[in-house]
């Protein structure tokens, strides 16, 4: 396997403060409890790089939290809603939580590959895959130990035609290949373009949940309203099981718009909706920007993506076992 040159995700570990949040045990207890794994360096109140996504593994492991096998897709036929950051963050946070995670990006506008620092055009991409030019192992490429990453670029853009002008099972083009390499992770994390489209198709037959974000204005609802419908056709004709999750992002109480779609939301979709939602952040924006990832400082943005990523992994606050 491959690994990308540069390595800009920074402060990857995970801090000993935000995993006392999550099991609701003391600093004192925590630092007790983690010294008993041999791997781990020495810990303390004061050490700044935390505790490694391995030993999180373990210890929550240990206290009865489980990893879900599972792939998640990150759906929305509007863009401009957040999907390619809510992919990003969700499966970064769910890696600091010690989850095996491996990035898919079919967007042919390959934003989700830059977030992660590759920029490589030559690289292999999804559709090679698809021609049996390269396998997924051959195409995925190392970010950090946990998170690999199969890139896209502008070859992906022919995904559709290529699949169209095969002989094979088009809605298995993604289900298929990953099946030599599905259980290597936890986490197979896909960012898809904003459109129904033949590979979209494949992403939701491969999907065990299909992440739909939506922002609060009518052309977003209008989307997820289609989106919700074209899923409900592909459960019906290819016999599907997956569970569809509805996010709002960009959420500011202070507009009128934001509460009243999030009230529709509630109305129309409540089983679907998420109980975390995502704040509207400059944050956001600025870590993208500066090669770091939003759970370095304490913001909005790292705490609404903490309780999303834990929701979806089943994680919760009064989760762990009492020992």
């Amino acid at each position: 396997m491959a690994q990308a040159a540069n390595h800009h995700l920074q402060d990857f570990f995970l801090s000993l403060s935000d995993l006392s949040e999550l099991t609701q045990k003391s600093m004192d207890q925590l630092v007790s409890e983690l010294s008993q794994f041999s791997e781990l360096p020495s810990v303390s109140r004061n050490n700044k790089s935390g505790v490694p996504p391995k030993i999180v593994r373990q210890y929550l492991s240990s206290l009865g939290y489980r990893y879900p096998h599972q792939v998640v897709s990150f759906q929305m036929l509007k863009g401009g809603v957040s999907k390619t950051t809510s992919a990003l963050n969700f499966g970064l946070r769910a890696a600091q939580y010690g989850a095996r995670v491996l990035f898919i990006d079919l967007d042919q506008q390959a934003n989700l590959s830059f977030c992660l620092g590759v920029e490589d055009e030559n690289l292999p991409v999804w559709v090679d895959i698809v021609e049996k030019k390269v396998s997924c192992e051959q195409a995925a490429i190392q970010i950090e130990d946990g998170v690999d990453l199969i890139p896209s670029s502008l070859n992906n853009s022919v995904l559709d035609r290529v699949l169209l002008n095969s002989q094979r099972n088009f809605a298995q083009a993604v289900a298929q290949p990953l099946k030599s390499i599905k259980s290597f992770y936890d986490l197979i994390v896909i960012d898809t373009a904003p459109s129904l489209s033949v590979i979209n198709t494949a992403v939701t037959c491969a999907s065990a949940v299909v992440v739909l974000p939506i922002n609060p204005d009518k052309f977003s609802l209008l989307g997820l309203v289609k989106n919700m419908q074209d899923l409900e056709e592909l459960k019906s004709e290819f016999n599907l099981d997956f569970a569809k999750k509805i996010l709002f992002t960009k959420f500011d109480g202070r507009e009128t718009a934001s509460r009243e779609i999030l009230s529709h939301c509630i109305e129309k979709f409540e089983s679907s909706l998420l109980k975390s939602y995502i704040r509207t952040s400059s944050e956001i924006k600025n870590s993208i920007r500066e090669g770091r990832h939003i759970f370095s400082t304490k913001t909005s943005a790292k705490i609404d993506y903490d309780l999303v990523t834990c929701e979806l992994l089943g994680f919760r606050r009064d989760h762990a076992i009492d020992q």
